[in-house]
């Protein structure tokens, strides 16, 4: 179903300007500096900067447009100014996929295998703050469970990684796709493995088991599985700093073809294929850009607000308008309450006496896990939308309550200390079953290349990196490319 919020807000745009074509960017921004370029790539995060180095050694002349003050996204890699200790809290490692290691070398990055730590669990209802009698699943039955899971995603896994280019008519969809993972896990008993896709990567998705079971297996695929059974390695660089990543490919690019800190305010995108204009306003200078290229590649989340500026017509709207988006926010804090030893995973009291399906209702903290020097990592969930502040409430909140039912220590007034933050926004967007037997995916994929734009991203892909580096090599770089040939 559309979302009448989703039609006001792009609605809102057109009545801004009228027809686009009667609207002169260089009358109503007359101080603008210009650029011409082959594609424009709004987003600098893992697809977006990835595409760009892929499309410039296709030969094409690439400008990125980033709102942030670097490329990276979601790799969130902060240095302790007190020690020197570099944490990535946003991306942790890459895992092995094909074209991973081959980007890594295009980079020049050496890379080594991520470390693997066993956690010491405690499990505490965070909502009440009491600790619960939760009894892990032996790892035997939890490797029985997840070899399953691999066994049985990896059946699957041409039709949506790294891309829906083999996804199948919607009669032909196989029906355990369709499935809410609740149902699936069941029909598989897969239960020993729930509590491991939960905490380490699928609670971004807020509702797990009432998921299709595709967006789970998209969210944690067989390769993933694969990393958690010790059968395939995953990458960080030598230098144990994600960021690195995404500095060297702002290196490659070179310095005019990455606008950093920078917002497009408005667009036109013209019938026919015949490219797009878009008008960039640096958010440090306040000066403007207008951008003339032939092709625009969008790296960004299709919320509605993100799209406001690129005159999306009722086609692009009619499909975007029913996708669903949660949100993970992930932090560094320090509290002298925290335990300096292990993870403190949140789970209700229903989950007590061997039950596997039970999990936090959406906004709730996934864990908090101490990563030394007194500092903490904190994962919280919830529905897109959510701010920096009330997610760092949530996370205050959980410490509080823990500490007024003496699971903790008591706080004696101290408050929880934010060393740096990271709001993911929207993520892991999906659509009900309904929609996908309705044929959403054909949908979305006729967007590509309509209106002289292409999509990149984990709308059009998977949340992670590597499957994303994966989709722009084998999938949308060639389009781009043969398309300007």
């Amino acid at each position: 179903m559309i979302s009448p919020a989703y039609l006001s807000v792009v609605a809102a745009l057109a009545s801004c300007c009228g027809a686009f074509s009667n609207c002169s960017f260089g009358a109503q921004y007359a101080n603008a500096s210009y650029k011409s370029v082959d594609v424009v790539i709004v987003g600098g995060g893992s697809s977006g900067s990835n595409a760009a180095v892929h499309l410039k050694d296709a030969g094409l002349d690439v400008l990125v447009v980033e709102k942030n003050t670097q490329l990276g996204g979601m790799v969130n890699s902060w240095t302790d100014p007190s020690t020197g200790t570099v944490y990535d809290y946003g991306v942790a490692a890459y895992t092995n996929y094909t074209g991973t290691l081959d980007f890594f070398a295009r980079l020049g990055i050496n890379v080594t295998t991520a470390s693997s730590l066993a956690v010491e669990s405690t499990y505490v209802d965070m909502s009440t703050g009491l600790a619960i009698n939760y009894t892990a699943p032996s790892l035997t039955d939890e490797v029985v469970a997840l070899e399953k899971y691999y066994n049985i995603s990896s059946q699957y896994a041409d039709l949506y990684l790294p891309s829906y280019a083999n996804w199948p008519a919607p009669t032909d969809i196989p029906e355990d796709l369709l499935l809410p993972f609740r149902d699936f896990a069941q029909k598989y008993d897969l239960d020993a493995a729930l509590f491991l896709l939960w905490w380490t990567i699928v609670s971004g998705l807020g509702n797990m088991l009432d998921a299709p079971t595709l967006y789970v297996f998209q969210t944690f695929g067989p390769t993933t599985a694969a990393a958690f059974l010790g059968e395939a390695p995953e990458w960080v660089p030598e230098s144990r700093r994600n960021q690195d990543i995404y500095d060297k490919i702002a290196e490659i690019l070179g310095a005019p073809a990455v606008m950093t800190n920078s917002l497009v305010v408005s667009a036109q995108r013209l019938a026919d294929n015949d490219g797009v204009t878009l008008v960039v306003e640096d958010q440090t200078t306040m000066a403007y850009t207008i951008v003339n290229a032939k092709r625009l590649v969008m790296a960004i989340e299709p919320t509605a607000s993100n799209v406001e500026p690129f005159d999306m017509d009722t086609k692009e709207t009619a499909v975007f308008a029913k996708g669903n988006w949660s949100a993970v926010n992930t932090g560094i804090i320090t509290h002298p309450s925290l335990p300096v030893d292990g993870q403190i995973n949140n789970l209700p009291a229903a989950a007590e006496n061997g039950n596997y399906y039970a999990y936090p209702t959406v906004p709730f903290v996934d864990y908090f896990s101490y990563i030394g020097d007194n500092r903490w990592q904190v994962i919280v969930g919830s529905w897109y939308g959510i701010t920096d502040v009330e997610a760092q409430a949530i996370a205050s909140e959980a410490i509080e309550k823990m500490a007024a039912a003496g699971t903790i220590p008591a706080t004696n007034g101290t408050k929880m200390e934010v060393l740096s933050w990271s709001n993911h926004g929207a993520m892991d967007m999906r659509v009900t079953a309904d929609d996908l037997k309705a044929g959403y995916i054909q949908e979305q994929y006729s967007l590509q290349g309509y209106r002289s734009t292409y999509w990149t991203g984990a709308a059009f892909s998977s949340q992670l990196s590597t499957f994303l580096w994966a989709y722009n090599e084998q999938y949308l770089v060639p389009l781009v490319a043969t398309d300007l040939t």
